[in-house]
């Protein structure tokens, strides 16, 4: 199975499909895998409108993680967490979501922008370091 970034015209989706899909080989009886967030159970696809933040982790320079935040994913269902040694993005509007660098990070950056993906600042904890 592999995991493909999607920019749909509306929405923005990690989709994952099986080599059958793909065309790559024979699926050896795999069945295919429920699209829903592990984590919440959701959709992995959201509105491009509900994107309140998003980045790389450590940076567009040396991309280990995908960030992007949304208010999509309803309140009473959203966690919280963090990464490193400061909070990531404390600010208290949406669902926080990550995902492995795998995929070409400037396309996905042209991506956000192109489809006006919200970019309000930085999520490495800079503004929430003591002077």
């Amino acid at each position: 199975m592999k995991t493909r970034v999607v920019f749909n015209k509306g929405t923005f989706e990690l989709k994952t499909v099986t080599n059958k899909v793909l065309g790559l080989q024979r699926d050896k009886g795999l069945k295919p895998k429920e699209y829903t967030n592990y984590v919440l159970g959701t959709n992995n696809e959201w509105r491009y409108d509900t994107f309140v933040n998003w980045d790389f982790f450590p940076s567009i320079q040396l991309p280990i993680l995908v960030y992007f935040k949304e208010t999509q994913t309803p309140e009473y269902m959203q966690t919280k967490g963090s990464l490193g040694p400061h909070q990531m993005d404390r600010r208290d509007n949406g669902q926080m979501h990550w995902f492995p660098a795998f995929a070409n990070v400037k396309q996905i950056r042209e991506q956000f922008e192109a489809h006006g993906c919200t970019k309000v600042g930085s999520v490495h904890g800079e503004e929430f370091k003591r002077q």
